[in-house]
């Protein structure tokens, strides 16, 4: 049984302002508008690589959250 600490977790509104701008923006281009990590990368000027590095490191980011 989950104890009270586990049950309460961030909206994902909140965890995505906590997020940098630059993870936020890929998972936004990506996740959000269901662009491909390619479509994304030339809608925001960057590599593909950049892209797929970022998204990988955002959810990283919002697996700690949703941990602690």
């Amino acid at each position: 049984m989950p104890t009270r600490q586990e049950t309460r977790r961030p909206p994902m509104e909140q965890m995505l302002r906590r997020l940098p701008a630059r993870h936020r923006e890929v998972l936004v281009a990506t996740y959000f508008q269901g662009r491909t990590t390619g479509e994304a990368a030339r809608l925001l000027g960057l590599p593909p690589a950049s892209v797929k590095m970022r998204l990988y490191e955002a959810m990283r980011e919002l697996a700690d959250m949703r941990i602690c």
